[in-house]
């Protein structure tokens, strides 16, 4: 079971990949990156937030309205932002305080 390493929404996951971090550029010159990942969550959190990002922009399309997707990590905002950056009449920015900063589709404003 490896629900209880990755937490709720990946918490406990992040929260072990900060600290291997700190530990790992400890006494290292250079920046080193490390990422943690259980059993292919990451993996699968990615594919889950592309699809979520295109079903949202075409009901934003549909709409006309925008929608505010639920809190995310900066790591998950930048792929929703990545993955819309060149779909046709929506674009994306992100507002509010961390930790409920979250990911606003919006449709193209016509000018």
């Amino acid at each position: 079971d490896c629900g209880a390493a990755i937490g709720r929404h990946g918490e406990t996951l992040e929260a072990i990949q900060y600290l291997a971090s700190l530990v790992a550029n400890k006494y290292s010159e250079e920046r080193i990156r490390v990422i943690v990942d259980i059993g292919g969550y990451r993996r699968r959190r990615e594919n889950t937030l592309i699809n979520l990002a295109e079903r949202t922009a075409d009901k934003v399309l549909n709409s006309g309205h925008s929608i505010n997707l639920e809190p995310m990590n900066p790591a998950e905002r930048r792929i929703i932002h990545s993955t819309l950056q060149d779909y046709p009449g929506v674009t994306t920015y992100s507002e509010g305080e961390e930790p409920e900063r979250h990911v606003v589709i919006a449709p193209v404003q016509e000018q």
